[in-house]
């Protein structure tokens, strides 16, 4: 709500300044007589390069350049005119930390909020003259000081940081001793009207009287509400009146149409009575903007509901990371630009991982129509509201959130916090309380409470998860994941989904914090930290990087394991759209997490800048109101086999659809992803498309033989299928990998596999003595050695490392990132590969100990490597090549021999015999026989 008949003093401007390390100051002290230094305000003593000047290069997170964390004073002086005598005067400091207020010396306030404006009342310090305002900001106190505030990402130096300062709107704001105290607008959408709640504040001592007008107008000017007027009496200090406002046939919002309304509430009064403040019959004005939209967001069974309408929630988990100023910008032109481009990624909602943001957000938020969820400032998973004044603070806290943004319609879901475990009972009794006082949002005690306990109370609207017991009232029943897709645990396929899962939880359920698949850092970008973080976390990782000799990898490291990641990521997205009855997911995150390690998850950076892994138009065709979905039990295949696929429309577009025919096509394609020969096509029967619903379109079939045959192409072959819904503007791609039919098995028992039958190749299964002896008499050898027989290796997996290695190797995961391999080598003439991994590898990766080649030569390269996370940086080699002795040695650390008897297994094997038996295999001395026997020798 914004004052529109308000006098105003900007206090931004020089404040002198002074620090307090020794926190020397109390509620009943004055300021420091002289303060000898000077500040910016709005501002902050980061941005001020104020305190330390860091040297320390922090490993798991970006460093604050100048640190300072506790007291620090601030002080300016105002002339308050005379126009301003016998006038409300209030102190407005839009965000900052726990405040304390002087005026000419006296203590004149003090306020804790780290999610709402600061606002004291000081009429009775601030008469017409020359006055000093001081504050003392505190980042060492409480609430700042309690534990789940800490983490939280409202002050966590891993993204926003303790920062001291006051940013935003900073200013003096007088009204007449009569005014607009609130306005609280909750839309009735079935009826077309709105209570409003006018609290009319009066500090003349007398009674005031008056009436109060409203009048509305849509944001974009086609609609005018009819003004209407209501009457109020204040005997007292403040009184609330209560209107039924009549909107006519007011505009909806909602993801689609956004559209909302401007409310101006006009107050004109006048006071009487002994004690006031102005002369007996004294007339006073006021008037208040604030921002309303008529929609309603509910709960319908299993799914969420928009004016009726179901939504599926396509979420992003913002944990507050702006690295140039090291807190969220107040201007709503930059969060336009955040949710602009969450919007063209498809996105139609934002959860903000343990903090609220400012007004700014959530009137973009507003314009745009994205579904916002904030949170209490508070991750605490030991024992939240166990402290009682830490409960009060977070009591406090969450009702300021709710009056502060409350009108706004994208505020339509709230959460206690991040993963909170403690007093449940207190949790809820919370959120009961909260929906009480206000009812116009969703609410939910925490976002994956309990972790793997994950704990579903009853006050709980909605379940924001990551697993959940199959029995929800009994949290020791087992748990089922509802995240993840089973990427590393199953072959692939198109068929995954959470169904089982959530089949008896009877409210919606969110998917929590999805994705987490981390990219390789783009050094070169370093130099973007122009701001008060500096990436020396960063700068480690780079040096580290170079000390193993692979920093000129770096450029191909990131391409290679974020477009694998972009894979994974799909595959998440795609089994919470598969899911019947689901209410949506929560990425985490669309851009890099800069902290906890260095968790660079995101297809964008830090600064939500594209790393040009996959183009907006592209992620949209899985990630959008509208997405075909292809159900098949592979993506590898045989070419005596077929294709059975289900095709399948996640649609939560704004209408329904009748008779919608679906277009199919199978192509081959280029590595440029260009369709090349057609396969085969054809359109589904038609079928009617509700809105909100998950529709069976129909089914492909198609015989790989004989299409290829028709086509004149030969295996092996990538074939694209691509399905179009022309009914709603949606349309995908799927990629599968067809081999030839007549490949033979790999046999363990002879110790062979692929290739022709009289290639003069040995296949081994160890570094013996017969082994070196057919190398020295000149032999060619592949070398598939045992895993247990390897002594410098790392266990492999298909999927990039989970979030942050170092934060997570505790849990010994393998930490590898996928391949890298020049695809134009002769090696991958029988298997078709672009220079990242995609799913015709998993049989591959699933199977491997990429060997550490941290010994060889800094200029050896494997043919394929392993990109290593960036905590170990090892050289990992999947398979490589040197000449020993006379001879020429092909070493493949994936276990063909161990591997399911997939297609992919086989034409790797065949591959790899064939290029060994080709003249291509010439290696030069790559690595020294010494090496070899430290790696290989049993």
């Amino acid at each position: 709500m914004t004052d529109a008949s308000t006098d105003r003093i900007s206090l931004a401007d020089r404040w002198e300044f002074a620090l307090d390390p020794d926190d020397g100051g109390d509620a009943e002290c004055s300021p420091p007589t002289v303060l000898d230094d000077g500040i910016g305000l709005p501002g902050t003593t980061d941005e001020a390069e104020k305190g330390e000047r860091t040297t320390e290069r922090t490993p798991g997170h970006l460093t604050r350049r100048y640190r300072y964390e506790g007291a620090a004073w601030y002080r300016t002086t105002v002339e308050i005119p005379d126009a301003w005598a016998d006038r409300r005067v209030v102190l407005r400091l839009e965000r900052t930390r726990p405040v304390r207020v002087w005026v000419d010396g006296d203590p004149a306030g003090r306020g804790d909020s780290l999610s709402t404006p600061h606002e004291y009342d000081l009429s009775d310090a601030l008469d017409p003259g020359e006055h000093a305002v001081a504050l003392r900001i505190d980042t060492g106190s409480d609430p700042v000081a309690f534990p789940g505030v800490q983490r939280s990402h409202a002050a966590t130096e891993h993204t926003q940081t303790n920062w001291n300062g006051v940013v935003g709107d900073l200013e003096l704001v007088a009204t007449d001793p009569v005014w607009i105290d609130d306005c609280r607008v909750s839309p009735e959408p079935a009826a077309g009207t709105a209570r409003v709640a006018v609290t009319v504040g009066n500090r003349t001592g007398g009674v005031a009287e008056g009436s109060v007008e409203l009048a509305a107008e849509s944001a974009d000017g086609t609609h005018t509400v009819a003004p209407e007027t209501a009457s109020f009496r204040v005997d007292g200090e403040s009184a609330t009146v209560e209107v039924e406002y009549d909107l006519g046939d007011p505009l909806r919002w909602d993801e689609f149409d956004p559209d909302h309304y401007e409310l101006t509430a006009t107050l004109d009064a006048t006071a009487e009575g002994a004690g006031t403040t102005a002369a007996t019959g004294a007339a006073y004005r006021h008037a208040t903007e604030t921002v309303f939209g008529v929609r309603s967001f509910e709960r319908d069974g299993t799914r969420f509901a928009v004016n009726g309408k179901t939504t599926f929630l396509r979420g992003n988990v913002d944990c507050c990371i702006f690295p140039e100023t090291g807190y969220p910008p107040t201007d709503e032109a930059a969060w336009r630009e955040v949710f602009e481009t969450a919007r063209e990624y498809g996105l139609n909602h934002y959860r903000f991982h343990s903090w609220c943001p400012p007004e700014a957000a959530f009137r973009a938020a507003d314009d745009l129509g994205i579904y916002l969820q904030p949170e209490l400032p508070l991750w605490n998973n030991g024992g939240a509201f166990e402290d009682r004044e830490a409960a009060a603070f977070y009591r406090a806290e969450a009702e300021r959130i709710l009056d502060e943004y409350g009108n706004h319609p994208s505020f339509v879901m709230f959460a206690l916090g991040n993963e909170l475990a403690g007093d449940f009972a207190a949790m809820s009794d919370l959120v009961e309380s909260l929906r009480d006082r206000d009812p116009r949002r969703l609410y939910a005690c925490g976002s994956y409470n309990g972790l793997s306990d994950s704990t579903l109370t009853e006050a709980d609207d909605y379940w924001t998860t990551a697993s959940v017991p199959p029995d929800p009232t009994d949290v020791d029943s087992g748990r089922e994941m509802v995240r993840g897709a089973a990427i590393d645990d199953a072959p692939p396929a198109t068929t995954t989904d959470y169904r089982e899962a959530v089949e008896d939880i009877p409210i919606p359920v969110v998917a929590h914090e999805i994705g987490q698949y981390q990219t390789y850092p783009d050094f070169a970008g370093l130099e973007r930290y122009g701001g008060v973080l500096a990436p020396r976390n960063l700068e480690l990782k780079r040096d580290h990087l170079e000390a193993h000799g692979l920093l000129d990898r770096a450029e191909a490291f990131s391409d290679a394991s974020g477009r694998l990641s972009v894979q994974c990521y799909r595959e998440e997205v795609e089994a919470a759209l598969r899911t019947p009855g689901f209410g949506g997911f929560q990425l985490l995150q669309l851009e890099d997490f800069p902290g906890q390690g260095t968790a660079l998850v995101g297809i964008l950076d830090a600064f939500r800048e594209s790393k040009g892994l996959i183009e907006p138009a592209e992620w949209r065709q899985f990630c959008a109101e509208s997405v075909p979905l292809v159900r098949m039990d592979a993506r590898t295949f045989a070419a005596d086999e077929s294709l059975a696929a289900d095709v399948q429309l996640a649609h939560f577009g704004p209408a329904s659809h009748e008779s919608v025919a679906a277009e199919w096509t199978l192509t081959t394609a280029d590595w440029a992803g260009d369709s090349d020969a057609v396969i085969a096509d054809g359109t589904l029967p038609a079928a009617d498309v509700p809105q909100g619903e998950l529709v069976d379109l129909g089914a492909v079939e198609v015989g790989f033989g004989n299409a290829l045959e028709n086509a004149d192409v030969d295996a092996p072959v990538r074939l694209t299928l691509s399905v179009s819904v022309a009914a709603t503007d949606a349309a995908t791609d799927y990629d599968v990998w067809v081999y030839p039919a007549d490949l033979p098995a790999v046999d363990a028992d002879s110790e062979s596999f692929g290739g022709s039958a009289d290639a003069p190749v040995t296949v081994s299964r160890a570094f013996d003595e017969e082994t070196r002896e057919s190398l020295e008499s000149g032999e060619d050898v592949i070398l598939v050695p045992r895993h247990d027989d390897v002594r410098h290796s790392v266990k492999s997996a298909f999927a990039p490392c989970f979030w942050s290695y170092a934060l997570f190797k505790r849990n010994a995961p393998p930490g590898t990132m996928g391949p890298l391999c020049d695809s134009d080598h002769p090696l991958f003439d029988d298997f078709p590969t672009e220079a990242h991994g995609d799913w015709q590898w998993w049989h591959l990766l699933s199977n491997a100990r990429p060997i550490v080649l941290d010994d060889a030569p800094d200029e050896f390269e494997p043919l394929i490597s392993m990109i290593d996370n960036i905590e170990r940086n090892q050289r990992l080699g999947l398979v490589f090549e040197t000449a020993v002795g006379e001879g020429s040695l092909l070493v493949c650390a994936a276990d063909l021999f161990a591997a399911d008897d997939d297609p992919s297994v086989r034409a790797f094997g065949r591959s790899l015999v064939e290029y060994a038996a080709s003249d291509a295999f010439d290696p030069d001395r790559g690595v020294s026989e010494e090496v070899l026997e430290k790696l290989l020798t049993i």
